[in-house]
């Protein structure tokens, strides 16, 4: 796959929804741009592991008018994008719902404060191997996008309980991923597994979250028991604690493989191909 023939689906089909271009190594920057620009009907725009791609794929977009349609965006292993892409893309995609940009290890604190300008529009984030992230993005994150149902942090090193402790309180989590934040300690766990009366709607006093991922979190200690004071079902094992109840079966098809790390980006039975945890 090429740009000649990316270029052309862009000139000739207008109406194109989707389009998947996951590990398209040979695509580069002006693909991306006219993709977009010309693909105003389009809903979602995959392109990880598109190592070519650089800040001028988004940068060089029209500024007027925004890209509305656009709702989801997978930019994993992009490894060249930095917080100027960011910003224009949240700029130019102010309703995006979903946005991955796991391993976009170039971005910072400013990427996280631009991306919370989509408000109540942003439902899905995956920020895993993103490292330069702080407690102070995350939480600004949360007071601004307090509709996030789904989050993954995996091998975010500088996050600490002050994180974890600010996402236990958004009203619709339901799955966060926390692989490797190694910083993170029982207080964590134990703001996760308490119900928040002020924001839950489901059942008054219990969660809505249904999976945590905390592989390799070393300094998680509490037991099985003090998690099930909560009637929370968290699921997973941490380092040899076992903190986690309840396990999935591994067989069943319709449920994420929570060993990867990753959330679903698509739909809550479908996962985004790769891992968080490597």
């Amino acid at each position: 796959m090429t740009d000649d023939s990316i270029i052309a689906v862009a000139h000739h089909c207008p109406y194109m929804l989707e389009i998947d271009l996951h590990n398209c190594r040979q695509v580069t920057n002006i693909s991306i741009t006219s993709l977009i620009s010309r693909g105003r009907q389009l809903r979602e725009l995959r392109v990880g592991h598109c190592n070519l791609l650089t800040d001028a794929a988004f940068l060089d977009l029209p500024k007027n008018p925004a890209f509305e349609s656009l709702r989801i965006l997978d930019l994993t292993a992009c490894h060249q994008l930095h917080d100027e892409a960011v910003e224009r893309i949240i700029e130019t995609s102010p309703r995006l719902r979903n946005l991955v940009l796991a391993k976009c290890k170039e971005i910072t604190d400013r990427s996280v404060l631009a991306i919370t300008k989509l408000g109540k529009n942003l439902h899905y984030i995956h920020l895993g191997h993103c490292a330069q992230i702080t407690d102070a993005a995350v939480v600004q994150l949360v007071k601004m996008c307090n509709r996030i149902r789904y989050i993954d942090l995996a091998c975010c090193h500088r996050l600490t309980d002050a994180s974890v402790k600010q996402l236990a309180t958004l009203p619709k989590l339901r799955r966060i991923g926390l692989v490797k934040c190694q910083s993170i300690t029982d207080r964590s766990i134990m703001a996760l597994a308490k119900a928040n009366p002020e924001h839950r709607q489901k059942v008054p006093g219990l969660s809505l979250l249904e999976r945590v991922h905390l592989s390799y979190c070393i300094n998680l200690t509490l037991p099985v028991s003090a998690i099930h004071r909560f009637d929370t079902d968290i699921t997973d094992t941490c380092k040899g604690y076992p903190c986690i109840a309840q396990p999935m079966p591994e067989t069943d098809p319709s449920q994420p493989d929570w060993s990867s790390g990753f959330l679903p980006t698509r739909r809550p039975h479908q996962l985004l191909q790769g891992s968080t945890a490597r």
